[in-house]
Order: structure tokens, then sequence, then C-alpha cells
């Protein structure tokens, strides 16, 4: 009993000390963070990006817009891509095999004509079915916009067959349900044509939850908070990665995620890496880093993986980016069991990135990205809801055999709690912090402006109730995750959209 003892007084030290390290490590992420943010709403307020929306420097940008099962929202998403201010763009929407009416609600609301369309089968994909291209006029610098309609293989197959047909320098990849506010291509070029570092490959940019908000013409035109307290956690949990995390990340060119939601990337690398990864993958340093026959549901996060591998195996020159603006906007789940599957597959597809690019794992050759940023996400993101259940359960073991007493366990608890309330918080204001300067806008500018306090306070409230019930269901989604990876399942658990709140008539 003694050695027993001994063995779990040292697995509470472990478990503390990993707590430990993991808010030391995240309040000097904060830190980063508050200078990144700064500089950048200081560039926005006094040179503000919506400047250059007649700069014929610009690169041309193919929006890319995977669509399947979206009747619901898919509309409201492509209403705001047409109000985008950008001098030169083309929005490509392709139609993943859907199951329901997206098709036609594209062809009665756009009024999409049948046509044929040059197409490079460079990148594999499903069969297509057919082709269509609005032929009437256009808004000011859009292109071309053409729709997609192919047999189902995933969204990483309907990207790939979106960037066949692409013409744009880059190519942003997106989800059919979210929007995108009308500066968000000027924002996300301006680190390209600013040329930081040695040249920009990626960019990508802080999302923002659209439950309870006022969508019109394909605007969030108020913001608002929703009244499901799930919603409300998810936006706290959405500002501690982006605003806190991502942006740190950047900071030290070790950045592994850029949201599918909106996300900006050189056509040429993405090419020359593969493309999203698929089943039917065909290119050879795709096959080479990944191997044949496999795919991910974390697509977004692989390819950033893959193309970091690319520049760094190569040793050519390329950063990625990612701006702390809200320009692109999603629709978060309201109901545990589907934030529980959605949850489960991104845990999932965690896994999946890091077994495929295990190779780079501490590997001095990939520099920071194989020293840093996939030695963290192994040891703080996968491994994170393992440790955090075996914690529970060796506490609660030491207390019942008398190790541990009542009030050191709930000393833990408490310690543990107060941690991520504090990171919430810090998170929180970060994205609600005001840059006054010298520019046009008399009042500042920040990132989210919450025009009530009550609204800010619901928010410090949600991180802080969110540890209690909340975390632990999602823990226990995300070990269902690593059970489902264990057996090799490569489901999407797709979850029903609402519809985006929009003003009375």
């Amino acid at each position: 009993m003694h050695a027993i003892a001994n063995l779990l007084t040292v697995l509470d030290a472990v478990v503390v000390g990993y707590v430990l390290v993991f808010f030391a490590i995240n309040v000097g992420f904060v830190f980063l963070s508050l200078r990144g943010i700064r500089r950048e709403l200081a560039g926005e307020d006094v040179s503000p990006a919506i400047r250059r929306v007649r700069d014929r420097f610009l690169p041309h940008i193919t929006l890319l817009v995977p669509a399947y099962n979206e009747e619901v929202t898919i509309c409201e998403s492509v209403k705001s891509l047409l109000r985008l201010q950008y001098p030169s763009f083309e929005i490509v929407i392709c139609n993943d095999g859907s199951k329901d009416k997206t098709v036609d609600v594209l062809l009665r609301e756009f009024h999409f004509v049948r046509t044929e369309i040059d197409y490079d089968d460079q990148l594999a994909c499903a069969k297509i079915r057919g082709f269509y291209e609005v032929r009437g006029p256009l808004p000011p610098g859009l292109r071309r916009l053409v729709l997609i309609d192919k047999e189902n293989g995933g969204k990483a197959d309907a990207l790939n067959a979106a960037i066949n047909v692409s013409q744009g320098e880059f190519v942003t990849s997106m989800d059919a349900d979210s929007l995108l506010t009308p500066d968000a291509l000027l924002l996300a070029a301006r680190p390209i044509v600013d040329a930081r570092g040695d040249g920009v490959v990626a960019v990508g940019v802080q999302v923002g939850i659209s439950n309870g908000s006022l969508v019109e013409n394909g605007r969030v035109v108020e913001m608002r908070l929703p009244g499901a307290w799930i919603a409300r956690f998810q936006i706290v949990e959405y500002m501690r990665s982006f605003a806190q995390g991502r942006v740190a990340f950047a900071a030290l060119r070790s950045l592994l995620v850029l949201s599918g939601v909106f996300a900006l990337m050189k056509r040429e690398h993405v090419v020359a890496i593969g493309g999203f990864l698929t089943k039917g993958m065909k290119n050879k340093i795709g096959l080479e880093y990944c191997g044949a026959g496999v795919h991910t549901v974390c697509e977004d996060m692989e390819i950033v993986v893959r193309l970091h591998r690319y520049l760094l195996d190569k040793g050519l020159p390329g950063t990625i980016e990612i701006l702390p603006f809200p320009t692109a906007w999603t629709e978060a789940p309201e109901n545990y069991k589907d934030i529980g599957k959605q949850r489960s597959r991104w845990y999932r597809g965690l896994l999946e990135v890091l077994s495929y690019h295990r190779g780079m794992m501490f590997n001095p050759r990939f520099k920071q990205i194989g020293l840093f940023s996939l030695p963290y996400q192994l040891v703080f993101e996968a491994l994170a809801p393992i440790i955090e259940c075996a914690g529970y359960v060796v506490l609660l073991v030491t207390l019942a055999l008398g190790v541990l007493s009542l009030t050191s366990l709930l000393t833990f608890l408490g310690l543990a709690a107060a941690i991520n309330l504090s990171l919430s918080s810090l998170s929180l204001l970060l994205c609600i912090y005001t840059e006054r300067g010298a520019g046009e806008r008399g009042a500042g500018i920040a990132l989210f402006r919450y025009e009530r306090l009550f609204d800010v306070l619901v928010l410090l409230l949600a991180g802080f109730v969110s540890n209690f019930g909340y975390r632990q269901y999602l823990v226990a989604w995300q070990l269902k995750g690593l059970w489902d990876f264990l057996k090799g399942k490569q489901g999407w658990d797709k979850f029903a959209r609402k519809g985006f709140a929009t003003r009375p008539a």
C-alpha cells in the first residue's frame, strides 16, 4: 500500500505539473498575441484595407466553396461573397453530391446556365456531372461565378475539383455555411502584398460565431449573443483558439491550422503538394508524405502541415500568417449531440494528421515545426483529454485511499478551473481590446465590438461555467474520437444547420 500511495502521489504531481506548464506556455501566448493584435489594429486604424479596393497590383483570387447538403445556408453565404470588395476575384462553388436541394436553390437564386469549362484534372476528384456559370452582369471585381456539380467524394475532393477550375494566383478554402465581411479579401491579401518575411504563401483569419446575430443580405449587421449557453461557450472557445493561440503560433512561425471556414493559399504550392488529401491522391509528393489510399476529416490542418513540410523539405522560402480580424462568420451547433460529434471528428482528425506527419516530430530538419508546434499539438492537444480523464481517476482513487485529502482535491480542481477561467478571460479581453490611434475611427478599433457591458460579463461567466460539465462532456467525446481513430473510422458526422437569423421584413 505504501508503494501504491507513493505512485499515486507521483501521478498527482505529474498532473499538477502538466497543468502548470500548459498555463505558463499559454500566458506567454497571450503576450505574443497582444503584440500582434495591437500591430494589426493600429495598421487597420491608420490605413484601412478597404482603401486598396482599386489596387490593380493585388493578386487574382479564387474563392473555393464546397457544398454538401447546404440548401439552408448556401444562398446567404454566396450573397455575402457577391458583396466582397476586391479588384479581381472569382467564385467556384462545388456541389459534392448533395442529397438535398442545394443545386436547385442555387440555380433558381442566381440563374446559372449549363456550360462547358476548361478543366485541368491535375488534382484527382470524383466524377463531374456538369458545369454551370452565370452569364449576366456580375458585381464589380467579380470575374466569374461558376458552379460544379459532381458526385460525392468529401470536402477535400470538392475543393480539389474547384482548384482544377480555378484561375486565381491564390485560392481560398471556405465553408458553404460561412459568411465573409466585405473587406475579407482585402484584409487577407494585405500581408501578401506587404511581403512580410520571405513571402506569404498562406493566410488565415479569426472566425466569429454568427449564432444570435442578425444577418442581412449576406452580412452580419448586428452582433448579438445567442440565447443558448452552449453557443456562448463556443464563442469563448473560438476567441481562445484564434486570438490567443493561433496569433501566437503565427508570431513564432509555427502555425499549423488555418480554419477551413476561410483561408487563403498560394495555388502554385497547393497544386505542387497534391491539393487536399483524398484517397485518390496521385501526386508524387502527397503520396511520399502521407501514403496511398488515405484521407482525413481535418483537411484544413493537414494541408497546412504538408505545406510546411514541403517548404522546409525543399528549402523554399515562405511564411504562413493569420489575421486576428473576424472576417469570416460561421454557425455553431446548438445541441449537445451535434457539438459532441463535431469535437470527436476534430480530435480524430488531429490524430490522423499527427500520424501521417509523425516523421516531422522532434526532427531538427523541420525547425520550429518539428521541434515545437507538432510536439505541442501532441502533448497539449492530442494527449490532453487522455491526461485529463486519467487525472480525474487518479485524484478520486487517491482520495478514496486517503492519500489525498478532500481539501487538497478541491484545491486542485479550483486551481484547474481558475487557470482555464484566466486563459478564457484574457482571450476575451484580447478580442474586445480597443486600439485608439490616429486613424479615421474616433472611437478606435477592436476585433469584436460588444455595445453592452452585459454581453461581456455573460461571456466571462460562460468561460467560468464551461469548466463544470461542458468541458468534461467534450473530453468524453474526444475519447470516442480516439476510439474511432483506433478502429479506423473515417466518416464525417455532419450536423444539420438552422440557418442564419435574418432581420424581419
